[in-house]
């Protein structure tokens, strides 16, 4: 199977999704091709970029002859809407989020329109797109594993989709008597060692989370305490769960978190997997 994956940016969560999906379906001898509308085609937002994409797509269909079009966000589909549908049922799309209110109204639009061609990554966007196809992103556990490091720290990533600040980071990390550790734009190579620093981990998301691939990763790589809230994946991992910051106490126990995901498949592999069969069932 010919597949060509569309996404806006590397940046970002998505970009890795992107690369283990890309990896097992290589590994099922798939051809996998990847755009990004930023890196590959110079375009950062939406408008500019809707006729030249669809013309780079329809002379790329023509000279690939590829079998699915797997796009990574609403905006990306709307150039094979404007000004008429093309590529019909060889499209597909994967909502990583729920979209604030400004574009949420062009998401529900995209979504309705893709029905069962569309894929989810989160239960919250399950329930808006009832039509959709749940599949729940994984984690690399070959990349992300417990090395032989001293964890005494608290670990946060510092990015826009956090709802709390490093300064309630400093503060919380003084109430749990660790040092803080706050991350921003480390490479994706660096992740493990940064989380095999941490004794514990935070993050919460807000409503608008599909999935947050950081717990997965921090539970993968031996982190024992880490703290969330019931957003995305929230609601299944059994991690330490709190609605706002102020409810975290002293004493929170760690716990061994590989155990559950060797019984729970998140992986690459399982998710590559039901993305054929929902290709081949829709062919």
């Amino acid at each position: 199977m010919k597949i060509l994956i569309l996404l806006s940016r590397w940046a970002g969560g998505v970009g890795t999704v992107v690369k283990g999906i890309k990896k097992e379906l290589e590994k099922k001898g798939h051809q996998v091709d990847i755009i990004s509308r930023k890196e590959d085609l110079g375009f950062d937002t939406l408008l500019p970029s809707l006729l030249p994409l669809r013309k780079f797509l329809v002379k790329k269909m023509k000279e690939e002859e590829y079998d699915i079009i797997y796009t990574q966000d609403w905006s990306l589909v709307l150039p094979f809407l404007i000004p008429y549908p093309i590529f019909g049922r060889k499209q597909y799309c994967c909502f990583h989020g729920n979209q604030p209110t400004v574009t949420r109204a062009f998401q529900n639009l995209v979504g309705n329109y893709l029905g069962d061609h569309l894929i989810v990554v989160g239960d919250s966007l399950k329930e808006r797109f009832p039509n959709s196809m749940l599949v729940h992103n994984g984690v690399d556990r070959e990349k992300f594993k417990p090395l032989k490091k001293k964890r005494e720290y608290l670990g946060w990533l510092d990015k826009i989709t956090e709802t709390i600040s490093s300064e309630e980071i400093i503060k919380l990390s003084s109430q749990l008597n660790l040092k803080p550790l706050i991350a921003k734009d480390i490479p994706f190579e660096e992740m493990n060692n940064f989380y095999n620093k941490c004794k514990g981990f935070i993050s919460l998301p807000p409503e608008s989370a599909g999935f947050n691939l950081c717990w997965v990763e921090a539970m993968s790589a031996g982190v024992p305490i880490i703290i969330g809230n019931e957003r995305g994946i929230g609601w299944k991992l059994p991690i330490t769960k709190v609605k706002d910051i102020k409810e975290i106490k002293k004493g929170i126990k760690g716990k061994d978190y590989i155990k559950w995901l060797d019984k729970n498949n998140l992986s690459w592999k399982e998710n590559a997997e039901k993305l054929l069969e929902i290709w081949k069932e829709n062919d």
